[in-house]
């Protein structure tokens, strides 16, 4: 069984940052790689969400790893060697079950309030930022969303969730009626992880199951992403589409540095 390291830099007293990529990812097959190793204008999926965290002062990312665990892990020292920063590895041994418990495997690393990502979206690292001045505001949870429904790539795939005012009243791929688009970007209290575990005890691995338990005491809430850049690269025809638009936005300012 592979033995994952506490870390490759000393823990700081910062931010930290939980980003999920245990998935198997076989959408993006085709391509050849596992899909935190996907290159993408010659950076990974898995180090462009790293260097965003760091971005916005993250001290420390742990890495929630299942599929292909030791080949994404042989690749973490190198990681955190270039970005400065501590990238902790954990496995997650139930990752089939849903996303959700690879939340809950970085549970024992979590020193306070953490940001939460997923390994595949790629995204402008202004909303991490945007995340963090925020807060909580008193909520155990506050996810990042986009209300351009109509430009969202692959809408049918996205999660979905419902609004009153900021807060979330509903969430799922399935919904008929909404309000925004899941972006994947959290800004977490510890206490998630309780509505995670109640969730998985019931039979339910996904973080949108956790998430629905937070509605009724009206702990989640949404921050608007206005204009900022995201997509969930889970294909080859994502993959293309996030090479066009980080392309062009690059040859409209070669300055700008999107994660």
């Amino acid at each position: 069984m592979l033995q994952l390291a506490d870390s490759h830099y000393p823990a700081g007293n910062g931010l930290q940052a939980v980003i999920l990529a245990a998935g198997k990812g076989q959408r993006l097959r085709p391509r050849g790689y596992l899909k935190p190793l996907t290159p993408l204008l010659g950076i990974t999926l898995l180090e462009r969400v790293v260097l965003a965290c760091r971005d916005v002062g993250v001290s420390e990312c742990i890495v929630v790893l299942g599929y292909g665990k030791e080949s994404v892990y042989e690749r973490l020292d190198e990681l955190a060697d270039r970005t400065g920063i501590t990238v902790r590895g954990v496995e997650n041994p139930h990752w089939e079950e849903g996303n959700g418990t690879s939340a809950l495997a970085a549970q024992p690393y979590i020193r306070g309030s953490f940001l939460l990502a997923m390994c595949d979206h790629v995204f402008d690292s202004a909303i991490l930022h945007h995340l963090v001045d925020a807060g909580s505001g008193g909520a155990e949870c506050r996810l990042a969303v986009d209300y351009r429904t109509e430009q969202v790539f692959r809408l049918d795939d996205a999660t979905k969730v419902q609004l009153t005012d900021s807060t979330i009243t509903a969430i799922g791929k399935n919904l008929q009626s909404y309000t925004a688009v899941d972006t994947g970007l959290f800004f977490c209290q510890p206490k998630v992880f309780d509505v995670l575990q109640q969730a998985r005890a019931g039979g339910e691995g996904s973080l949108s199951e956790g998430w629905r338990r937070l509605i009724p005491r009206r702990q989640f809430q949404a921050l608007d992403i206005g204009e900022a850049f995201w997509v969930d690269v889970d294909t080859p025809e994502s993959l293309r589409y996030a090479e066009r638009v980080l392309r062009s936005r690059q040859a409209t300012n070669p300055c700008t540095e999107t994660s």
